[in-house]
């Protein structure tokens, strides 16, 4: 062996390392000048990412300004709500409007409910005064709330307000108010309090979640808002008290338009940063995104640096070029070869002898290279086996996944369930679904299918849970039961099996049966195919027992339904029974039921649908008016026919749902009058006859009072013999007390 060979020869290791040293020295040194003169030089980075987030967390601010915006119009600008607010501005803390307050505290209820980071809704009059609060709590005095403040200079301002974040010891909330109005004239102030933090809404945006700071590679990215008056809006308990000055700078950048990011001192940490401002559209706030920078350098000490680095950058590349020369000479083209070869065995070729003649490690790797070609090819393909094979897995479980929630009828999914099993799956010849019947300790086959053609098992066909089957012994156990048979003990229920593989099928409630497979080969079933079986199996039980609950919920869904309109229905004609009852001793008459009908509003009425007759040019139409899908009236309008169209019939059908919603209310509310009326009624008569001594005294206050009461021109009252021998005397007869 000449030098040439044994320099070459020379192990790998040290090759590598004597490389490694050298280019790491100029590395090292390269870094080191570099990070002195750019310590103080460098651009920020991510101004990209401060503009974005910026966009992105203005974005969320305004859709929650837009959410509760939107409730508290619907708040204020509800007529009913208008009325009652109007009525307890009117009657101010007392208990006169009862009925208005509950109206008021049952919607504010409601909201509170439907928006769980809501604090509180409340009601405040013009003069500052609490009339409703939902929740009810120690509130500060509404005159000193900014927003009282604020709407009581311009009573004309018809937006919302936003008050900046308010601390209430451990906790925070931002005010939502707007002037409620009636006529036209401000009655008095609705305000809604929400949590910015969103701990009752953890998976809802906030108004904290847009506020956090974000740690990048480039800093730490604060956020905060802008007022106009200069105002640093944030949950943070980092910013101190404002200066004068920091005021005037955040005003100052909350008036600047922003196109890019830009380099600023900020108002709030009184350091050099690069930020970007976003307004915030029905906020009037801008929102601010800053990162902490590095102020540049001069240009010619930057120019000085260029000129300076790349001189040493000429001669490290000289340095590395010869370095670069031996490795290839030594490393890189003996690795080529090998890399060469290397390919060729993962292609699956046969490989090539690798000329190479090193007895370095390159030269051992060469022939290990070669020694392992065939072992890696095996490999390859034994992999690429098992890769399709997964993929078809778990294709075949998604499909399986969309039949479970396409279909709605549980016999179907059985039975396509099965189909499916025997159509995708090669190695089953036959698959069954049984049914476990507790009561009768029996399986009932619900679904069969066989590999090309009918299974000769039929629906219905039963096997009792003691014959020791598979399918038996997997229900009594509840696991997996994989059998193996012989030729000389075929299966009981098919003798060509060679494999049976039964999975009991597990639900909340209990067990709702088996999954049956069979095949001829008897090696179909290893622990992969088990697992995907077992798998299959609970993809089925979750899918029958969400098709059962589905059923269930539909079936009462319609017999809640049915007995709503029965209950609605029955309540309208005993309100119109009692009506006609009443008609006598209120002076009036009660109309008959088809008198005053139309045969039009008959037909809506009976039909529960929109009828039309066209008289020239007129359209008469008559709509039911319809709740829960019972009908109890109709309306009837005339128009002229060439303003009759669509838009006037969903117009109509609008109204008239409300009449229904309207009349039923009004409904209840006389109801609830009455009953309160003959409560009052009876506890009336009760107090006067208490204060009677005697019995005959008692009767006779009795029916006096009952006969005012019911206005009867005659009324008695007769006790028994044994009655009257209690009280009085032993004599027979009864006893009467009439009033003329």
């Amino acid at each position: 062996m000449n030098l040439t060979q044994r320099f070459l020869s020379l192990p790998l290791r040290w090759k590598i390392l004597g490389s490694l040293l050298i280019a790491a020295a100029l590395i090292i040194g390269l870094v080191l000048f570099a990070a002195s003169r750019f310590a103080q030089n460098v651009q920020p980075i991510g101004n990209v990412l401060v503009e974005s987030l910026a966009r992105e967390r203005s974005t969320t601010l305004q859709a929650i300004v837009n959410s509760v915006s939107a409730n508290l119009r619907n708040l204020v600008e509800n007529p009913p709500l208008q009325d009652a607010y109007a009525l307890l501005v009117a009657s101010g803390e007392g208990t006169t409007n009862q009925a208005s307050r509950r109206l008021i505290e049952g919607v504010f209820q409601n909201v509170l409910d439907n928006n769980p980071a809501y604090w509180q809704v409340r009601f405040v009059s013009i003069g500052g005064r609490t009339l409703v609060s939902v929740p009810s709590q120690p509130q500060v005095p509404e005159s000193q709330q900014e927003y009282f403040k604020f709407l009581q200079r311009d009573l004309t301002f018809s937006g919302t307000f936003i008050s900046p974040i308010i601390r209430r010891g451990n906790d925070f909330e931002v005010d939502f108010a707007a002037i409620v109005r009636r006529s036209g004239r401000p009655i008095g102030y609705l305000v809604v309090s929400l949590d910015p933090t969103g701990r009752n809404s953890p998976t809802q945006p906030s108004i904290l979640t847009a506020l956090r700071p974000l740690n990048v590679p480039a800093g730490v990215i604060g956020f905060y808002l802008i007022l106009p008056d200069g105002r640093i809006d944030t949950i943070s308990e980092s910013v101190a008290e404002q200066t004068a000055e920091q005021r005037a700078r955040a005003q100052q950048l909350a008036e600047r338009t922003f196109t890019q990011p830009v380099n600023y001192l900020s108002p709030v940490t009184n350091r050099f940063v690069r930020g970007f401002a976003v307004p915030v559209r029905g906020m009037n706030r801008v929102l601010v995104a800053e990162v902490q920078v590095v102020l540049t350098a001069r240009n010619d000490e930057a120019a000085r640096f260029l000129a300076e680095f790349s001189l040493i950058v000429l001669g490290a590349l000289g340095i590395i070029g010869l370095v670069a020369l031996y490795l290839d000479w030594s490393v890189v083209r003996p690795a080529r070869l090998v890399s060469q070869v290397a390919q060729k065995v993962l292609q699956g070729h046969a490989a090539d002898e690798v000329p190479i003649k090193q007895r370095d490690e390159i030269g051992g790797l060469a022939a290990a290279v070669s020694a392992l070609s065939n072992l890696s090819r095996q490999d390859a393909q034994t992999l690429e086996r098992r890769l399709a094979q997964r993929s078809r897995e778990i294709e075949l479980t998604r499909a399986i996944g969309r039949i479970l929630f396409d279909l709605r009828d549980t016999e179907s999914l059985l039975q396509r369930l099965v189909e499916l099993l025997s159509e995708k799956f090669p190695e089953l010849d036959h698959a069954h679904i049984f049914r476990y019947d507790p009561t009768s300790q029996t399986l009932v086959l619900r679904a069969a299918k066989a590999r090309g053609g009918e299974s000769p098992l039929r629906r219905g066909y039963r096997l009792s849970v003691s014959q020791r089957t598979v399918v038996g012994r997997a229900i009594q156990s509840g696991q997996a039961t994989l059998q193996i048979f012989e030729e000389s003990m075929p299966n009981e229920l098919l003798a060509r099996t060679r494999a049976e593989l039964a999975l009991p099928l597990h639900m909340r409630n209990g067990l709702f049966g088996a999954l049956d497979l069979h095949s001829y080969r008897a090696e179909a079933f290893g622990d992969a195919e088990i697992a995907l079986f077992q798998a299959i199996a609970d993809q089925i039980a979750v899918a029958i027992a969400n098709l059962q609950l589905f059923e269930e919920s539909q079936a009462r869904l319609a017999e809640i339904e049915d007995l709503n309109r029965r209950m609605l229905g029955e309540a309208w004609r005993g309100y119109e029974v009692a009506r006609r009852r009443a008609a006598p001793r209120r002076g009036f008459t009660a109309p008959e039921h088809d008198a005053q009908w139309s045969e039009l509003q008959l037909r809506a009425y009976y039909s529960g649908k929109l009828q039309e007759r066209i008289d020239g040019d007129n359209v008469t139409f008559a709509v039911p008016v319809t709740l829960r899908g019972q009908s109890f009236g109709a309306v009837e309008w005339t128009v002229p026919r060439a303003n009759y169209n669509n838009n006037m019939r969903l117009l109509a059908q609008e109204l008239a749902s409300r009449l229904a919603v309207s009349a039923d209310n009004a409904r209840l509310l006389e109801q609830s009058k009455r009953l309160a009326d003959r409560e009052r009624l009876v506890n009336s008569i009760s107090e006067r006859l208490s204060q009677q001594v005697g019995v005959e005294q008692v009767l006779q206050a009795a029916i006096r009072e009952l006969g005012q009461a019911l206005r009867l021109p005659q009324a008695s009252i007769e006790l028994s013999t044994r009655v009257l021998s209690a009280l009085e005397t032993e004599s027979e007869g009864s006893y009467e007390r009439k009033m003329e």
